[in-house]
């Protein structure tokens, strides 16, 4: 048997997965070329064999190339990451960007091989710097970072001079 894959069964006898590890209280600090390039923190991490999970949520900060004061924070309750590549997020979802965009949805996938965030869920959109707010019925498309955003049947509000 596998030792890195274990299945157990629970009390209605469905099949399961087991982690590997699971750790309490995670800080995790990722660098490139002595530059931080993320922080997380999350009360709990479990790996598994496939995927990692953070069931109780996380506090995610990205760093901007090579600064300390400007990054990107997502905030959720719940993350499933597979291969560190394809994030699945769930719950009060907060993303704010240094530019001065923020985001809030129930659900998000994020594709970092692509270096997309999309959903089709009910997307909450501010620009804090043109005061304007925009809504996002069916979904959204944009880069990580919120630079280019394409909003799929939006209504909004807009200041008027």
């Amino acid at each position: 048997m596998n030792k890195n894959f274990i299945i157990k069964k629970n009390r209605e006898g469905k099949k399961e997965d087991v982690p590997k590890k699971i750790f309490f209280k995670t800080n995790l600090f990722y660098k490139e070329k002595g530059f931080l390039k993320f922080f997380i923190y999350s009360p709990i991490v479990k790996e598994y064999a496939f995927y990692t999970l953070f069931p109780n949520g996380l506090n995610l900060f990205i760093y901007d190339k090579n600064t300390y004061n400007k990054y990107t924070y997502l905030r959720a309750d719940w993350v499933k990451s597979i291969d560190k590549m394809f994030f699945h997020i769930k719950g009060n979802i907060i993303i704010m960007s240094h530019k001065g965009v923020s985001l809030k949805t129930e659900e998000i996938f994020w594709d970092r091989r692509k270096k997309k965030i999309f959903n089709k869920k009910y997307t909450k959109i501010i620009f804090h710097s043109k005061k304007m707010i925009l809504y996002a019925i069916n979904g959204i498309e944009a880069s990580e970072d919120l630079k280019k955003i394409r909003l799929k049947n939006i209504n909004g509000t807009f200041p008027v001079k």
